[in-house]
């Protein structure tokens, strides 16, 4: 039975005073001020056609000219999307995974999945703007990017997100998270040298966004964070 002091007025702002920024300016909703484009993935000019929608999936890793069948990389752009929320951004980053197998042959050899179906794997994170994650929003997009893309593939602008020291040479390091590669040393303080790739360094206080204009994504992201610290009063920690 749900108690009445656990549901929440729609009609009242919501407010949580331990934590300013996890307020809304709605009980039962949270408001949505801007949509940025999300960027779309290319894969360069060696790709010459889209594999057969009933073909083993791995010939999309095999066989760099082709790529994946077209209906999965169609789900793929639909599922991204980039919401600025009045408390933090929401991003979907989409990737791609095996279907369940219908068969017990490809419950056999392919371990419960499809050997040539697709689905779509949605990977949504939730960024507060009081989070260090926030202290830096910059765009980082590559040199000469159109003409990359076009040889050798691409997913569009990139928006860094991070929080560096010592003259920005060191990214601060994400410590307490459970799972994680610092989760034996949680409380121990983490340096990690920019140059670390993500793939070693996942504890690292950085996070990429893909979108189509990376410029005016950094205005709006900029601009949502330092309204939503003034209006709830949120201090830097």
């Amino acid at each position: 039975m749900i108690s009445r002091s656990n549901i929440v007025d729609g009609s009242k702002p919501y407010i949580v005073e331990d934590r300013p920024m996890i307020s809304r300016s709605s009980g039962d909703r949270v408001k949505i001020l801007h949509l940025i484009q999300p960027g779309k993935e290319e894969t360069g000019c060696l790709t010459c056609f889209y594999a057969p929608p009933s073909s083993p999936a791995i010939l999309s890793h095999l066989l760099p000219c082709i790529d994946y069948p077209e209906y999965i990389l169609r789900e793929v752009h639909s599922s991204q999307y980039i919401y600025v929320r009045e408390n933090s951004i929401e991003v979907n980053q989409p990737t791609i995974q095996p279907a369940r197998s219908n068969s017990v042959v490809g419950d056999v050899l392919c371990c419960g999945h499809s050997a040539s179906d697709l689905v779509v794997l949605d990977q949504v994170s939730v960024i507060y703007y009081d989070d260090l994650i926030m202290d830096e929003i910059r765009n980082d997009t590559r040199v000469c990017n159109p003409c990359q893309t076009f040889c050798c593939g691409g997913r569009g602008e990139e928006v860094r997100l991070e929080s560096t020291f010592c003259g920005g040479l060191c990214y601060r390091g994400r410590r307490g998270t459970r799972g994680g590669c610092c989760s034996c040393c949680s409380c121990l303080p983490i340096c990690i040298p920019v140059g670390c790739p993500d793939c070693c360094c996942p504890c690292a206080a950085r996070k990429t966004l893909y979108v189509e204009n990376a410029d005016a994504a950094v205005d709006i992201i900029v601009k949502a964070r330092d309204n939503a610290k003034i209006r709830l009063n949120v201090m830097d920690r």
